[in-house]
């Protein structure tokens, strides 16, 4: 690696060595997340200058180096410094990937992990679906990345349109030691290094109580953000005494801490014992049925508008029939065609900036169709990102043409 680096006066620098890295022998080496880097003679020089506290010229880096050095995480936002001590993420079992088109418009997406789950009914949990969802996403984005994939929906092919993605690995969680807070600050921290690679934040969970780190970290970069949310419930019960976010309280959180935030929720229904009244002038809904009708995707059109989008989606907004494996199942939702629909219409509307996916839990056959639902929203997305490049293309009996 060729670093290219130069030292300047600079106050403020946008980034610091991460503390979780260590000399070892002739090595540079992140226990915790299992990093291990050939002590070269610029990354000596990067090292020793970033260790120094006597006033010396901050470094700076070229623009090729940064980013080499920010996708490996040894240099990190100043702010993320004191969470990543511990290690911020570690490799995912089933590690993803997608190239970006070659007319791609849109940002890649940087996809990350977040097995948390704070704990509710006995039964199998959010945290535990990780790598299933993990698994079902490698073979859509698989299709997605040969070049002759041919998508009906755009009756196009994708491929140069698709925005890509990167994977950051799965969020470290240390369950023996580990409270939600201290999770939450983790979770926090890696959002923020996704964010300064220049990448698009897309968080697989996990409950929903990491709706709270995730959006309010991506509503400290956009602050005219607006948030779409697809739930069956509002999750908006008072926030209370406690230190951090649930997943029922987690949208009280995220406007308590930026009140500037817009937020549309669809597919709430049942009925609310515990709504957080503060925040009532902030907070639009459609309910389950209300999403149901033409309407719905012109509501959505107006309150996204062009602005800079955060989609965040509990599974459990589809009705349990076709998404059994939630914790809190509630009947009369949406059917995956209309959730579907509706995401693509957030995608056509806004600018989508970023994205949190989850609720799903294993399931106890092993066919893992909630699971499934959440993968099926991602490719989705990069469908729809997509066409907005590519357009429509050729009608049937063209497609049939070429590839005679």
């Amino acid at each position: 690696m060729s670093l290219a680096m130069t030292s300047v006066d600079q106050s403020g620098a946008p980034w610091v060595l991460n503390p979780a890295f260590r000399i070892q022998g002739g090595d540079l080496v992140n226990e915790a997340e299992g990093t291990r880097l050939t002590l070269t003679p610029p990354l000596r020089e990067l090292w020793e200058l970033g260790e120094r506290r006597d006033g010396a010229p901050a470094v700076r880096l070229t623009e090729e180096a940064e980013k080499a050095l920010r996708r490996i995480r040894l240099i990190v936002p100043p702010d993320a410094s004191a969470a990543a001590t511990g290690g911020l993420a570690r490799p995912a079992g089933t590690p993803l990937s997608l190239p970006a088109g070659t007319r791609a418009a849109a940002a890649v997406w940087g996809l990350i992990g977040a097995p948390v789950d704070l704990g509710g009914p006995p039964g199998p949990r959010p945290k535990d679906a990780v790598p299933v969802i993990r698994q079902a996403l490698a073979g859509r984005l698989r299709l997605l990345a040969q070049p002759g994939t041919w998508s009906w929906t755009l009756r196009a092919r994708p491929a140069e349109g698709l925005p890509g993605l990167v994977d950051h690995g799965d969020l470290a969680v240390h369950a023996q030691t580990d409270t939600g807070a201290a999770a939450h600050e983790r979770l926090r921290a890696l959002v923020g290094t996704v964010l300064a690679q220049g990448h698009r934040p897309l968080v697989i969970g996990g409950d929903h109580s990491i709706g709270y780190p995730v959006i309010s970290t991506v509503a400290g970069r956009h602050p005219a953000l607006r948030v779409v949310h697809f739930d069956a419930h509002a999750d908006r019960r008072p926030a209370g005494n406690a230190v951090t976010a649930d997943c029922g309280n987690f949208v009280s959180w995220v406007l308590c801490e930026h009140p500037h935030v817009e937020w549309l929720t669809i597919g709430v229904r049942g009925v609310d014992t515990n709504l957080d009244q503060a925040t009532n002038g902030r907070v639009s809904y459609l309910t389950a049925d209300e999403a149901r009708a033409p309407e719905a995707a012109d509501t959505i059109a107006r309150f996204c508008a062009g602005a800079p989008v955060h989609l965040t989606v509990d599974i459990d907004v589809l009705d349990p029939a076709y998404a059994p494996d939630v914790v809190y199942p509630a009947g009369g939702g949406l059917d995956p065609a209309t959730l579907t629909a509706l995401v693509r219409s957030v995608a056509a509307a806004g600018r989508l900036v970023a994205s949190d996916l989850v609720e799903a839990c294993p399931s106890p056959s092993g066919r893992h169709l909630t699971a499934a639902h959440l993968a099926d929203l991602v490719e989705t997305v990069q469908l729809a990102e997509a066409g907005q490049v590519v357009g429509r293309g050729s009608p049937v009996h063209d497609f049939a043409g070429e590839d005679a």
